[in-house]
This record gives C-alpha cells, sequence and structure tokens, in this order.
C-alpha cells in the first residue's frame, strides 16, 4: 500500500472535517493500486511521475489536479477522465495526434502554504520537466477545506475583484502556477495553450463548515477572474462547474446530498450503484467530464488551433 499512501495521502478534503469523505486508508478507490498506473511509480520511496510515452509529433496534453483528476470514485484506469479525454481525441482525431498526461495528485492543493501544496508534488516535476502543448488545471477543491481557506482568504477572496485580486493567496497562487506553466511550451519561444477550469461543484450542499460554499459559489466567482487577470497567458476559462451539474442559486436548487435515483439528474455523475459520493465523479461522471473539458476547450484541430 505505499504506493496509494504516496499518491493519496488523504482524501480530497481532510477526512477530519469532512465526514462525508471516507479516510484514504478505507477508500477503495485511491487505495486501488491499479488506478495509479500508467502516470506515476514508487522509486526508492519517491513518488515519481512521468510524461506519458507518445508518437513522434503528437501533441502533448497535461492535466494537472488533484484526486477528481487523479482518479476520482472510478472502477478502473480507463475510467479517469484524462484517460476518456485520451478516448475522445483518438477517436476524434485519430491515434497518436494527442497524448494525454495524468498529474492529478489526490489531497492536492493549488495554495502554497495548504496542507499539501501541488507544487510539492511528483506531478510538479513531470510538470516542469517535460514540453507540452496544452495544459488543463482543475485545482480548488482542497483549498476549500477549512485549514486550507483561512480567515484571510475569505476577507480577500471571497468577493475579490480585478481591482483586489492582488490580496488574494489564491489568485497570487495560481498565477505564480501560470508564470510556471507558460516556460513549458514547445519550444523555449512557444508557450502551451492554457485552459483553467472551475472545478466540479460539491454535491453534499448542507455542510456547515464552508466547504461548499467555496466550492460553489466562491470558486466559480474567482476563478473567471484570474483567467482575465493573466489573459496572456490564459487561453480561456472552462466553466465545469456548470457543465458537471452546478448552479448559481444552489442552495435553493440542489438537493442535500445526492443519494441513489435522486431526482436532481446530476446526481447520476456522482451516485449510482458503482459509487455514491459527493466530490468525486463515478464512471459515468467522469465519462461526462472529459466531454465538457473536451467541448469546453474549444478547437482541437491543428488548422482551428493556429487560427
Amino acid at each position: 500500500m505505499q504506493f496509494a499512501s504516496l499518491i493519496c495521502t488523504f482524501a480530497v478534503a481532510d477526512a477530519t472535517v469532512r465526514a462525508s469523505l471516507p479516510p484514504i486508508d478505507s477508500d477503495p478507490y485511491q487505495q486501488d493500486l491499479t488506478h495509479h498506473s500508467g502516470s506515476c511509480d514508487v522509486v526508492d520511496g519517491e513518488l515519481v511521475c512521468f510524461q506519458r510515452p507518445a508518437a513522434e509529433g503528437a501533441l502533448r496534453v497535461a492535466c494537472v489536479g488533484d484526486s477528481i483528476t487523479a482518479v476520482g470514485h472510478t472502477s478502473s484506469v480507463a475510467h479517469h477522465y484524462p484517460n476518456q479525454l485520451q478516448d475522445i481525441l483518438d477517436a476524434n482525431h485519430g491515434n497518436g495526434t494527442y497524448s494525454v498526461t495524468n498529474l492529478g495528485i489526490c489531497g492536492a492543493s493549488l495554495q502554497k502554504k495548504s496542507p499539501k501544496p501541488w507544487w510539492n508534488t511528483g506531478a510538479y516535476k513531470t510538470l516542469v520537466a517535460n514540453k507540452w502543448d496544452i495544459v488543463l488545471v482543475m485545482l480548488g477543491t482542497n483549498d476549500a477545506a477549512p485549514q486550507a481557506w483561512p480567515a484571510e482568504n475569505h476577507e480577500h477572496c471571497d468577493n475579490a475583484t480585478l481591482e483586489t485580486l492582488s490580496q488574494c493567496n489564491y489568485a497570487n497562487d495560481y498565477k505564480a502556477l501560470l508564470d510556471v506553466i507558460k516556460t513549458v511550451g514547445p519550444d523555449a519561444s512557444t508557450p502551451p495553450e492554457v485552459h483553467i477550469m472551475i472545478p466540479t461543484p460539491e454535491m453534499q450542499t448542507d455542510s456547515h463548515d464552508g466547504y461548499a460554499m467555496i466550492i460553489n459559489t466562491v470558486l466559480p466567482h474567482l476563478i473567471p477572474l484570474i483567467g482575465e487577470e493573466n489573459k496572456g497567458i490564459v487561453s480561456s476559462v472552462i466553466d465545469v462547474y456548470t457543465g458537471m451539474g452546478g448552479v448559481v442559486d444552489w442552495q435553493k436548487e440542489m438537493p442535500p446530498k445526492c443519494v441513489l435515483n435522486s431526482p436532481w439528474p446530476p446526481c447520476k455523475w456522482y451516485c449510482d450503484m458503482q459509487s455514491c459520493d459527493q466530490t468525486h465523479c463515478n464512471d459515468v461522471g467522469c465519462a461526462k467530464l472529459a466531454h465538457v473539458v473536451y467541448d469546453g476547450k474549444g478547437p482541437w484541430t491543428l488548422a482551428d488551433m493556429q487560427v
């Protein structure tokens, strides 16, 4: 279990804070070692990730994220959203045209002062050690945990504007990451195409620790501002939140949580007989997520990308 404990040290939001999330050592989806094959390995006790092998000339795609990217609550590696995105790209553009690498790390956060910064992981080392044509970033779910979103963030991030964005820790660390990403393009003079994503909604809306409020209200407001502030680097903001069932008036429209056969249609992407979770997508949900990302990015064909 060494591999699982390294790649998924703790659940998406610390289980001591979020009772709805099982502890990492009892979550079968994050303990299953086969889920992590193909993206990371343990070398001399340290987690090492690597760029996916690809055909010569393939466009390299990096999926940066947390456990929603890394594993979700899926039944196999093939169901992870980056691998399902790979399948869509192969089907629509031909095998070998794109190569998608999963750089998701369970429990990882964007902020450098959070309990588990993505910056300190093997996935970050892989990002900066390789060249990429497209980088997709979806980080923020773990930043919403109370221990990662202190009073200072509530003061400077929750209602930030373009004029006050520089006071927000989350926005500043996002800018720092984007400044790194712009240096890992296919050659020294060409930055990668960068798309930042509003994370999937939190489906347990009756929590009283502010977690759902950050994910369902603050991040959908904040991430577009970050995209606008960094428009010289960011090609687009992909609204995964809405695409995966989030709504503006979520406190009134969404159920307290997803249950089997819920009348709220998006619940099927989180809760069925295969898995019922309020944060991680199941097999069906990761398939939907891959399509939301594919459609949300905009043109993928080489001719359209160069316009």
